[in-house]
């Protein structure tokens, strides 16, 4: 599991209490004081919300802790969100290329939940942008591109008949338009993308005139990784224009992804595979058995532990009890996270007749 290799000294960690701060660095409204006003309350609530539960000694070591954590952020090099995790033993700083929704939890673990969901539909893709004059690649991360060279690639339809001609192919004209020197082109296009990504399994959208498109359509090498193809010249747009070109063809992803999850959950259930509900899932998070976790987005469950302390029990007693997790479904993500699982979020209601929550187990 990759998603979050980076912040996987925070996953499952048990600590009393972990402070996790979530929060989004831009809004169409906020600069950089607004941010740090907006941290410094944050802050002051972090202190409140201690003094009001430990002891004078631990808030004081929790929130220079905390201190240090907030004085110590660049927003100048941040990306569009910022995840703190604070305790006695961590104090750790994440700057995200994607957005969170702002949060602030105080709770015996870490909160993974929103920065993982938020990992999830932020996903990598490469675009490639070609017309006759140029071929553009840019890597996209949700809502972040940036512009990539890759080695061989032809700069534009005249560049196949200099130094990229390959043996054999010396009878070129210079027709720049020949049909038969733009398949060529196309050709050399579609070899270095193949080349370069071979080795990963990345989501690929093709931008071009119905012309290269169509040859991609047929012939591409890379078709089993081709998202979605755009039809026009975009070879002037700017980087807004092509996020707003490319919304529905990254919405594509996650419906795809989700039905190849559903398609996976039929299948498991037909085998006996699965745990359906919290109280089980939690158990087979617990006992290591879980493969992939399929999870409503919105989904939250308060419970508690029964007498064991393994155990899941949701009923009238948790509002008041010791043990009481508030949120048990972010500690079954990391539990799985934790034994190298996988999560998937799915749409609110998706998971209905499964108690909105399903693993699927190992055995």
């Amino acid at each position: 599991m990759t998603v979050l290799k980076n912040e996987a000294s925070v996953i499952g960690v048990k600590a009393f209490p972990a402070i996790s701060i979530l929060l989004p660095t831009h809004t169409p409204e906020a600069g950089i004081n607004t941010f740090r006003d907006r941290v410094a309350q944050i802050v002051r609530k972090v202190e409140a919300q201690l003094s009001e539960n430990y002891s004078s000694e631990k808030t004081a070591g929790l929130m220079s802790k905390l201190h240090h954590a907030v004085n110590g952020i660049d927003l100048k090099s941040t990306g569009a969100g910022i995840a703190i995790y604070i305790s006695d033993k961590i104090e750790k700083v994440f700057h995200l290329p994607f957005a969170v929704t702002e949060k602030m939890v105080i709770d015996n673990s870490f909160e993974v939940r929103d920065l993982l969901y938020a990992a999830k539909i932020n996903r990598s893709y490469l675009l490639v942008l070609i017309s006759r004059n140029e071929v553009k690649t840019l890597l996209g991360y949700g809502k972040s591109l940036v512009s990539v060279e890759m080695e061989g690639m032809p700069d534009n339809v005249k560049d196949v008949t200099t130094q990229h001609s390959l043996p054999g192919w010396d009878y070129l004209d210079k027709q720049a338009y020949d049909e038969s020197n733009i398949n060529k082109f196309i050709h050399f296009i579609d070899s270095v993308i193949h080349e370069e990504m071979k080795e990963l399994n990345m989501p690929i959208i093709v931008f071009g005139d119905s012309k290269i498109l169509g040859y991609f359509k047929k012939k591409s090498k890379n078709l089993k990784n081709i998202l979605d193809y755009i039809e026009g010249n975009y070879e002037r747009a700017a980087k807004h224009e092509i996020l707003k070109l490319i919304e529905n063809s990254l919405q594509k992803l996650i419906e795809q992804e989700e039905k190849n999850a559903l398609v996976e959950l039929e299948q498991a259930s037909g085998k006996n595979q699965i745990s359906a509900g919290i109280a089980q899932v939690w158990r087979t998070a617990a006992e290591a058995r879980g493969r992939t976790l399929l999870v409503e987005k919105d989904y939250k469950e308060s419970a508690r532990l029964g007498s064991d302390g393994y155990t899941l029990i949701v009923d009238n007693g948790v509002s008041e009890a010791r043990n009481k997790i508030e949120d048990a479904v972010d500690d079954i993500i990391e539990m799985v996270l934790k034994n190298r699982g996988d999560v998937v979020f799915l749409n609110n209601g998706a998971l209905k007749a499964y108690q909105h929550i399903v693993m699927l187990n190992r055995y």
